[in-house]
């Protein structure tokens, strides 16, 4: 069965056993949050993160505090801090951050553990590389939409370590059953390490035709390009770079990508 080859592959990209193909990646942010009581606090980034980490905690009653971030990497020290001061229940965060910023997810999830914090990972952006390690969550949620690295432009997935948890997660599932769909899926999966090296080829040149500027974690592992500028004149070079190579770009500050004023050349929408 198609279903039953998709959830064998993410099984082995996750390192989690219990896993769901669901209807989007929105609904399984969802689910994972379904299982915490209203009012409990949630921590989400600052930057870096998704629109729905915002618009699905207060639509289900829960209290958000954002962690402190540096370029998109989660701050420790502030995760240490929020964690001491508060009962909080859940850290939902990206990985890589804003597409673009490896998370130091061994040290988030140890801490969150000392602090029985629920770790709840999205890796619609790291899927396919060593970003998505089920070792360091309890929860991972990811997305198959348009310009995500499985790129169905349908449906999502949740995973878990835990059986038990699983069982509490699948209460509030939305099982994707449309074959069709599913079968795009895992064609795209199929597809994900070519489409990888691609991305990854072009964020390279990219980041060498523009090495005069100041790029925020080279580096790293990322799907896309954040570049600062420091006046008007900056700004307009790397726009006009990005239209004379027909690459797609967005300004920041933006919540999802940085909070800071740069140009995000978004890699992740190229087709190979």
């Amino acid at each position: 069965m198609i279903k039953t080859e998709i959830l064998k592959i993410l099984q082995k990209l996750t390192g989690h056993k219990f896993v769901e193909v669901v209807l989007q990646g929105n609904s399984a942010i969802d689910s994972a949050l379904s299982i915490i009581p209203k009012d409990k606090i949630i921590l989400i980034p600052e930057e870096g993160g998704w629109i729905h980490y915002h618009k699905a905690p207060k639509k289900l009653g829960l209290k958000i505090l954002e962690v402190k971030c540096d370029d998109a990497k989660i701050n420790l020290n502030d995760l240490k801090r929020k964690l001491t001061s508060n009962s909080c229940d859940v850290f939902l965060y990206q990985n890589p951050g804003g597409y673009f910023a490896e998370q130091p997810m061994k040290e988030i999830y140890e801490l969150c553990q000392k602090h029985n914090c629920v770790v709840i990972m999205d890796v619609s952006g790291g899927i396919g590389t060593e970003l998505c390690d089920g070792k360091f969550a309890d929860i991972i949620v990811g997305s198959f939409g348009e310009w995500k690295l499985v790129e169905a432009k349908k449906g999502g997935f949740i995973s878990c370590q835990n059986k038990g948890l699983f069982d509490k997660v699948k209460k509030h599932t939305k099982p994707l059953t449309d074959g069709v769909k599913l079968n795009i899926i895992l064609t795209k999966l199929h597809e994900l390490p070519e489409r990888i090296k691609f991305l990854l080829s072009k964020r390279e040149k990219i980041i060498r035709d523009l090495k005069e500027y100041d790029i925020i974690h080279p580096k790293e592992k990322g799907f896309v390009v954040i570049v600062k500028y420091k006046d008007d004149t900056d700004k307009s070079k790397i726009i006009s770079y990005c239209k004379q190579n027909s690459l797609p770009f967005t300004e920041c500050p933006r919540y999802i990508r940085l909070n800071k004023p740069a140009i995000s050349i978004e890699v992740k929408q190229l087709q190979n």
